[in-house]
Order: C-alpha cells, then structure tokens, then sequence
C-alpha cells in the first residue's frame, strides 16, 4: 500500500512540474524605487511584448514571472529609456539588485549566466558610448580654443585644426578597436550562448555596428554554427542563420566577380512572361549568356541588337540567353521583349532593383552579363559589342 502511495505521489509531482516546465522568477531589490512600477517585456525580433508588472514595495523589493521554452531577451523597465536587458532561460531563478534612478548602469545579477553576460557587453558597449561623446566634446572645446587663439592668423588655424582632427581620429580609432576586441574576444568565449547573437549586432548609434557581417565574417559564421546546432528554433538564432546565409551567398559573388572564371553561379528561379517559374540551372549542357537589363534601360535596349545577332548565329550550335529583367512593369517588359525581338528565355519577379538577383549577383548597374558554360561554370562577364561574339566565336566555331 505505502509503495502504491508513493508511486501516486510521484505522478502527481511529475504532472505538476510538467504544468510550468518553462517558468522562471525574477525578484529584485531597487534602491530609490518606493511606489514606483517595474515592467517586465519580452524583446522579439520585432517589438517589445509586455510580460508582467509590479509595484515595488515599500522596502524596494518586487518579484515577477513568466514562461519560456528557450533562451530569451527581455527587458526590465523602470523608465522607458532606464531599463536592463537580460537572457532568460527556461527555470531559473533571477535576483537583481540595482538603483531605479539610473538601473541602465547599476545592477548586478545573479541566478542567470547568459544575463550576467549581457551585462557585461552592456557595460562595456556603455562605457564605449561614453569614450565617444567625451571625445566628441573635448574636440568641440579644443576647436573653439584653437579659432579663439588664431582669429589674427588664417594659416596657422588651419594648421592647428588639421592637428586636432589627426589626433581626435587617432583616439576615435583607438576607441574603436578596443571595443571590437572586446567583441571579439567576448564571442569566442561564449560561443554557443545566444548572448553571442547580441554582441554580433551591437551598436555605437543606430547606423554604425561594431563588427561588420562582411570583413567580420568568420565572427557570424561561428556564432552561427553554434548556436544553429542547440538552438535551431530559437527566432533569434533562425534569424541568424538567414544572415549568414545570405552573407554567404554574397561573399560567394564577390568571389568569383573578383576572379571572373570557373565559379559556378548562385541558382535563379524566377517567373517567365507566362507566370511559369523558370530555372537557370535547367539549361545546364549549353552555354548560357546570363543577362541583366530592363525596359527602361537605354544601354541595354541598345545592346539588344547585338545579342539577337549572336543568337541567331550560335544557337543551333549550343547556345542560350537567359535574361533577367529588372522591370517593374510587366506591360512594358513585354513590349520592350517583343519591339526587340527577343527570342529567348526571359525571367523577372518585376520588383525594380529590388530583385532578389541584385544582392545575389551584387549588380551595381545594367547591363551586365555572365557567360556561362555548360557546367554553369562562368568563363567571362560583361561582353559587349564584338567582345560577345569574339568569345562565343573561340568557343563555338
């Protein structure tokens, strides 16, 4: 009977716990927080969702809770502008202590790891900050010091202002680079925890970023394989992933822009007048002329002529033109297709420069091309004029 008991008992337990199997507790201490209201919101990749709050208590103290499956950003408030960030795994029991008049800056944490690192990319992103606005200000001091002390002498300002700039840049730089070894050196000691994804995309002011996806890249791709290997449903981590992806692509392209020979080429598959969804790597076993152009293009339309030329010449013997239209009206694509006598393979999903081909192909402008050949292999780029019908004469005839 007392074995059955204690079985029962067990169950009970077990389907208790599997009722909040991802709450976690969050109680705190604030100096200077007497009647005032905490917020507890949780910070997606798109906007704030408020989680909870509470009034502190006479003696500053609050406690807040809350479910989560895996690691998580949230923000405790005080203010809208006087707030912490913290990472939240499923189960854990949080204790922070803090001033509410300034809770950005004074805080300790204990009870979560992945927080107690966002803090310390928060402090030293902080205290970074306020290198720069120091610098900032000193410069402004010192350059009314130098206009104030040369008013009489026009050549000697110059002089001193070009001074103070070296110098201001120098430190700026200085600044700089102790922030991104920080970064870096933060990144390859914790890898496999999502505070890493915040330090990938820290800034200085919302257009500059302290590590860069391209020069950086090895940085993103780390995180990335990490994170994506624990974490591959967390919407940070997805998120993640889709950069680097993309980053990848780009890189790719840069690449074999650079070298211009025998790397194969990103897949298209875009629609064709008809609304059939066509496939560049379907023409494989022919040599392909990938062209860029559009309507409104008055090069390219020029340049027509010559690629119906070449193609009434060297298509029986194996080649192809697969044209990609950075059109934003089908009408006038159809027009400019049939006015041209266009009689190949033509693709577009009618969005302007913002294809999906630009940032894969890294197109600066129209028209470009790349000749492929019959592994989809590129041989050569940008034949225009006799250039196309030399190349395809060498390869052909």
């Amino acid at each position: 009977m007392k074995k059955t008991y204690f079985i029962y008992l067990l169950i009970i337990f077990c389907y208790a716990c599997n009722l909040q199997p991802g709450k976690y507790k969050i109680s705190g201490t604030l100096k200077n927080a007497e009647g005032r209201t905490v917020y507890l919101k949780e910070m997606t990749t798109e906007k704030f969702i408020p989680v909870d709050s509470i009034k502190v208590k006479k003696n500053g103290t609050f406690s807040l809770s809350g479910f989560t499956e895996e690691p998580k950003f949230f923000s405790l408030h005080v203010t809208k502008n006087n707030f912490i960030t913290l990472l939240i795994n499923p189960k854990e029991k949080i204790t922070i202590t803090g001033d509410a008049n300034d809770l950005t800056n004074i805080y300790e944490i204990e009870g979560s790891k992945d927080s107690k690192l966002v803090r310390e990319l928060n402090i030293q992103i902080n205290k970074t900050v306020l290198n720069l606005k120091s610098l900032g200000n000193t410069y402004r001091v010192q350059l009314d010091s130098i206009r104030n002390a040369n008013d009489n002498n026009p050549g000697n300002l110059e002089i001193e202002i070009e001074k103070l700039k070296m110098e201001v840049n120098q430190t700026f730089d200085e600044i700089i680079h102790n922030q991104m070894e920080f970064t870096i050196s933060f990144i390859e000691k914790n890898t496999s925890s999502i505070a890493s994804f915040m330090a990938l995309y820290q800034q200085i002011d919302p257009k500059t970023y302290i590590l860069n996806s391209k020069d950086d890249f090895k940085y993103f791709e780390m995180v990335d394989s990490a994170l994506f290997e624990r974490y591959p449903e967390s919407n940070y981590v997805k998120i993640l992933h889709g950069n680097v992806t993309e980053i990848k692509k780009r890189l790719e392209i840069q690449k074999w822009i650079s070298l211009g020979s025998e790397i194969p080429v990103p897949e298209i598959s875009l629609p064709n007048p008809e609304g059939d969804t066509i496939s560049l790597s379907s023409f494989r076993g022919q040599y392909v002329l990938l062209d860029f152009w559009a309507s409104w293009c008055t090069p390219c339309r020029i340049e027509n002529p010559n690629l119906v030329s070449n193609y009434k010449k060297y298509h029986n013997k194996g080649f192809e033109i697969f044209q990609v239209s950075l059109d934003k009206s089908k009408d006038n694509w159809l027009k400019a297709i049939i006015n041209d006598q266009l009689d190949w393979i033509h693709v577009s999903d009618l969005q302007f420069w913002n294809s999906v081909v630009v940032p894969l192909y890294n197109i600066q402008s129209i028209p470009a091309n790349f000749l492929l050949d019959k592994e989809g292999n590129i041989i050569s780029k940008n034949l225009r004029g006799s250039q196309l019908g030399e190349k395809l004469s060498e390869i052909l005839d």
